[in-house]
């Protein structure tokens, strides 16, 4: 069913590796724990839909209901069943693009740049180099402590199309189990980036990236050094 509404879409199931080396590539997937916790934010959204339909529901059965014009009877018991088909509907449907739209997520790493890909009614593509990168920094919020995952937002100096709850120069790795490894990561790449000369002729990295670099540079070498 996905495979073929992806189709229908004309969307290919994976994206396309950013610009940089093959062997290079490296692919993120959200977190389990992210898809339990908007499963969780769904169920209860939906829950309360229902208990709503359910007094909607209960309202024939008061004492004074009989009273009203049999037109007004008819009328609120078409709008019950109205309400429960409808509220079945959305319940399959919104499952559904939530399955798809957790599936769909992907963030890919190379040595230099990351992609990321998210949403499935409105799809969005965030391409960000190395050169435009002044920001790294993870967060978390209480329900995603609780479920131990976390965001790792990268900010650039440029612009370009931001994903759904990015602005326009924040990429976001959403739901990430390891946002500390990714992390790490792109400082280590970027890095090489910079030791590079590729990076020579663009922007200078922001203040708190250049330190986590420097922190990055000291924890190889206390390594070197413990070797």
């Amino acid at each position: 069913m996905a495979n073929w509404i992806l189709a229908l879409m004309k969307v290919p199931a994976e994206p396309v590796a950013p610009d940089g080396s093959p062997d290079s590539v490296r692919v993120f997937r959200a977190g389990k724990n992210y898809y339990r916790l908007i499963l969780a934010q769904w169920a209860l959204m939906h829950l309360l839909v229902l208990i709503g339909v359910i007094v909607l529901t209960c309202v024939p059965s008061m004492p004074k209901f009989g009273r009203y014009p049999h037109l007004l009877q008819t009328g609120f018991h078409v709008a019950i069943v109205l309400a429960w088909m409808a509220f079945l509907t959305t319940l399959v449907v919104s499952y559904f693009v939530l399955q798809m739209d957790f599936d769909m997520r992907w963030y890919i790493v190379t040595d230099r740049s990351l992609r990321i890909r998210s949403g499935i009614l409105s799809m969005q593509e965030l391409t960000m180099t190395y050169a435009n990168i002044q920001d790294i920094r993870v967060t978390a919020g209480p329900l995603q402590g609780y479920f131990k995952i976390a965001d790792l937002e990268v900010r650039s100096a440029g612009g370009g199309a931001s994903p759904a709850g990015a602005s326009a120069h924040a990429a976001y790795f959403e739901g990430v189990e390891n946002a500390e490894e990714i992390r790490e990561l792109i400082l280590e790449r970027l890095r090489r980036y910079r030791d590079s000369g590729l990076g020579e002729q663009t922007r200078e990295l922001g203040a708190e990236a250049a330190a986590e670099l420097v922190l990055a540079e000291a924890r190889g070498l206390r390594k070197m050094l413990a070797a």
